[in-house]
């Protein structure tokens, strides 16, 4: 063996005596420890009435300071009022002060403020009164730094307005309370839960406040309700009554023409006295005239023919309070004309018929659609009128239609020649 082989030999077996010691080494080498990925909960509790589960808390990130924290407040505050804390502590990102009733679990928050907004925050006391606590809480591990202890204290509030009232008028009420923002003043129907309301008018709007009377006859109750929780500071018995009404109309009517109403009603904003075919349900309406027009008033009656109810019905909710039965009867027309006539001639049409603000006559081929004209007159325009007939030759129509919804009332044969 050559010198040069010697070496080769030499450093192959260097090389494997080298793999073999990395390889010893790895097999030695005890594993490390790779910590658990943590998932954080939100830093910012989300706004809402207090929570009642308790959230499992998350390893802290090694960033997140525990040290104690303080916490000054006033040991007496009214329900549903705004208050001042001051406090010191860490200042983690997210952490947050709130107000929970007391004993309640640690990661519970109701109104809060993150620290980031101040050492002086401000928070809204809850609606029930009792022992609450004031505490300094982290975003990631909910941990609890600090306590102050709060007494929440029951508040009233008064109403006073009248004990009778008609429907749909406004009701004025004086009243006293807390006045927070949201608080408001309701009238619902005896019975109704707490925490539903109807009509309504804020406290902001002062003392005394007007309440729009719903348009039914009933008991009902006035109810000073706060903005937080819909909590009832405060009630008072209404009874809501219905005023004299009545209808007083002919018993019959042709289609189209106008009639006098004679009415006795409420006559709130918005009411008024339509024309519908019988079956029409409660809430819908077709010709009308509203109340402040005065008593008598004028109706148009619809195109139509049958059974038909004259309804008084309120502005607000559009509520039937009193109606009449009334029925609509078919105009009689009539229409003379020649037979035939040239293309594009003059024809002398002599009618009888309604002659309703905006009836007219006019010749279309007998295939035109109801609601196609040609050449036209309005029938205000006298007994006779004279009225081009079509150009093109053929079997042709007079037609009488209505000025209301352009419905044809009656027709007449016509042959246009060339």
């Amino acid at each position: 063996m050559n010198e040069r082989d010697r070496k080769r030999l030499l450093f192959a077996a260097l090389l494997l005596l080298l793999l073999l010691l990395a390889l010893l080494v790895r097999c030695t080498r005890k594993p490390v420890a790779v910590a658990p990925v943590s998932h954080p909960p939100a830093t910012t509790p989300a706004p809402a009435e207090p929570v009642k589960k308790e959230a499992a808390p998350s390893t802290p990130p090694a960033d997140e300071v525990l040290t104690a924290a303080t916490l000054q407040a006033p040991p007496e505050i009214n329900a549903g009022a705004t208050f001042q804390v001051s406090w010191t502590g860490p200042d983690n990102k997210g952490d947050y002060v709130t107000i929970v009733p007391a004993g309640a679990p640690d990661a519970v928050f109701a109104s809060y403020e993150e620290t980031r907004e101040g050492p002086t925050l401000a928070l809204v006391a809850p609606v029930e009164p009792g022992e609450h606590e004031v505490r300094y809480v982290t975003a990631h591990s909910r941990t609890v730094l600090g306590r102050a202890p709060v007494r929440v204290v029951a508040v009233g509030a008064t109403l006073d307005a009248a004990n009778e009232i008609e429907l749909g008028k406004a009701l004025r009420v004086a009243w006293t309370g807390p006045d927070e923002p949201g608080d408001y003043i309701t009238l619902v129907p005896a019975g109704t839960p707490d925490d539903q309301y109807r009509n309504y008018t804020n406290t902001e709007k002062g003392s005394p406040l007007e309440i729009l009377v719903p348009p039914e006859a009933g008991d009902f109750e006035l109810r000073y309700a706060t903005g937080q929780g819909h909590k009832v500071l405060a009630r008072r018995s209404v009874r809501v009554i219905a005023p004299e009404l009545s209808l007083d109309a002919p018993g019959s009517a042709i289609a189209g023409t106008t009639i006098q109403v004679a009415w006795r009603g409420p006559d709130n904003s918005g009411d008024y006295i339509t024309v519908v075919a019988r079956e029409t349900p409660e809430g819908q309406y077709g010709n009308y005239t509203t109340t402040d027009k005065g008593s008598p008033l004028e109706l148009l009656i619809p195109i139509g023919e049958g059974d038909f109810e004259l309804r008084y019905m309120t502005g607000q909710a559009s509520k039937v309070l009193a109606r009449r039965a009334i029925r609509i009867e078919a105009a009689k027309i009539t229409l003379s004309a020649p037979e035939e006539v040239a293309a594009g001639s003059d024809v002398s049409i002599e009618w009888k018929g309604p002659d309703n603000p905006g009836d007219w006559i006019t010749i279309v081929a007998r295939s035109a659609p109801d609601g196609q004209y040609g050449d036209y007159k309005l029938t205000s325009d006298g007994s006779t009128l004279v009225v081009k007939a079509p150009t093109s030759a053929g079997d042709a129509e007079i037609r009488y239609m209505t000025g209301q919804g352009n419905q044809l009332l009656a027709r007449r044969p016509i042959r246009v020649v060339p």
